[in-house]
């Protein structure tokens, strides 16, 4: 909506400015010069319904119309149209002079159409279309801004930026890490310090006039990425001079995921290259862990002559009820499990999904964050489906001791689960006609698998899959046959390490080298 709103606004905003600087005479005037023509009849009476000119000229085209002198019969009318200025014989009627007008007058000419819509009531109505968009986004704005400080916990005592002796920066996707920075600004206070505790967004040293040191606590998102919240601020951060007190960076993430924490490390790395003095040496917490935390509080708290232990217990978020509707089950007989689960939801309408009461918008690619029986922490799956396909689902490996996967797994029709769901915008194929190489394997084919769904017969999209066995684990084999057939697919490669051959996805990839170099 932002992005087609802009427009209308644009040209709107850009149309009105011209026509405000061309009433005040801030643009050249360039209306042309007509000499007082020779030939008048120097008569008068004619009636002004019976000139020709202004029978051919609509009320939308007429701009001004300038009588002549009542007892003057030397005089003429003076006519300006959208087009052109001319003198008119007051009685013969007659033209006797016209004059179209130059490049710059018909430049503003068609603005003035643009902006009011005489000429082009179509346009008009797009823009008052555009125009809609406003209110639109300024509802849904001010919904996402209202869910996000419900994410955050209250902080007591927050000291003034100026005043506080310790700032507490802190980057959070779902909000789990303001929980850590909530308990820590507790307990830092108990101590006695003045604290300031605020979105890593808004760090800005010079605020900070009594500071003695400053700690991030910053999550990683996607693929090593920051938080939206904290979007940019490593460029910035980069650029900006070294403060006088220290800075320690705390990373919060998931060791399962292979960019564990690069957010937060790339952050300690360019302290450390701008010349930082360190307070701490690096950390990172995995899946919010209350004792890894509280060990780092106590390392903290002896840096700082503090006898800190921060405990902090995650609560659970607040999940939805997906009911299993349906699995299909691999790998079964290689003592190796793995399964493809399709739940339904109950739809509680728009209204609830924007106020945070229902279950989110999805697609293929975001993540489903599942809450399993006896923790807090949702443990993520990538999606193979979106909204529209009217399911949620999701390929599931049992590992051996995983909480969640093992409970998964033991899912029988009917059955429920707690979950939610977290966009993943950057995990998307591109759109349009350029080819798209599908690269997965075991179950990193179902995001691949809910892309295929949602393309067209025709779209350019080669896939490369490696499994172990194809009479066992082989996720959507059926499927990916159909999607071949129907033109959904373009290609498909396949790899088996449980075979005779040997071979892994990797390795089709490089007996494909030149077709996928020329496909990129």
């Amino acid at each position: 909506i932002a992005r087609v709103a802009v427009i209308g606004l644009l040209l709107s905003s850009v149309t009105s400015l011209w026509m405000l600087a061309s009433t005040f005479g801030f643009l050249p005037d360039e209306e042309p010069y007509l000499p007082f023509p020779s030939n008048v009849s120097e008569t008068a009476g004619v009636p002004v319904d019976a000139i020709p000119l202004l029978q051919q000229t609509p009320v939308s085209s007429l701009r001004e119309l300038v009588f002549p002198y009542p007892t003057d019969p030397t005089d003429v009318f003076t006519l300006t149209t959208n087009t052109g200025t001319g003198f008119v014989d007051q009685g013969t009627g007659e033209t006797l002079v016209w004059e179209p007008f130059g490049i710059w007058q018909k430049v503003s000419e068609t603005i003035y159409m643009l902006h009011t819509g005489q000429g082009a009531a179509w346009l008009g109505l797009l823009l008052g279309l555009t125009a809609l968009g406003v209110p639109i986004l300024a509802v849904t704005g001010v919904i996402h801004w209202a869910k996000a400080r419900r994410g955050r916990p209250r902080l007591r005592h927050n000291a003034k930026p100026a005043e506080a002796g310790t700032i507490l920066l802190v980057a959070s996707e779902g909000g789990s890490t303001w929980g850590f920075a909530a308990a820590l600004h507790r307990d830092l206070v108990a101590a006695g310090k003045k604290v300031h505790t605020v979105s890593l967004a808004r760090f800005a040293p010079e605020r900070y006039a009594s500071a003695r040191q400053a700690i991030i606590l910053a999550a990683t998102y996607g693929e090593g990425e920051a938080p939206a919240s904290a979007a940019g601020f490593l460029e910035r951060f980069k650029s900006i001079a070294p403060a006088s007190y220290p800075l320690a960076v705390l990373g919060f993430g998931d060791r399962s995921f292979p960019a564990y924490c690069r957010f937060a490390k790339d952050i300690s790395e360019a302290a450390a290259t701008s010349g930082w003095e360190e307070l701490l040496p690096f950390d990172t917490i995995d899946r919010q862990s209350s004792q890894s935390f509280a060990r780092w509080s106590r390392d903290l708290g002896a840096k700082l002559g503090l006898g800190l232990n921060v405990t902090h217990v995650p609560t659970a978020p607040k999940g939805h009820a997906l009911t299993l509707v349906s699995r299909q089950d691999f790998g079964t007989d290689l003592q190796e499990p793995s399964a493809i689960l399709r739940f339904e939801w109950q739809d509680k309408g728009l209204l609830a999904r924007l106020f945070g009461r229902g279950f989110g918008d999805f697609g293929s690619g975001d993540l489903l964050g599942v809450i399993p029986v006896g923790s807090e922490i949702p443990r993520y799956y990538s999606l193979a489906s979106s909204r529209l396909d009217g399911f949620v689902e999701i390929c599931v490996k049992r590992h051996q001791g995983g909480l969640c996967s093992g409970q998964l797994m033991a899912l029988a029709v009917g059955d429920t689960v707690s979950a939610l769901v977290r966009p993943n915008p950057a995990f998307r194929p591109t759109k349009g006609s350029q080819p798209v190489i599908l690269v997965g394997a075991g179950t990193g084919i179902g995001p691949l698998a809910g892309f295929i769904r949602r393309t067209g017969p025709g779209g350019a999209r080669h896939l490369y899959y490696g499994a172990r066995h194809p009479e066992s684990d082989l996720l959507y084999g059926s499927e990916i046959e159909a999607w071949q057939a129907s033109g959904h697919l373009a290609s498909v490669r396949t790899a088996f390490s449980r075979t005779a051959s040997r071979a892994y996805v990797q390795d089709a990839l490089r007996a494909d080298a030149e077709r996928v170099a020329r496909l990129v």
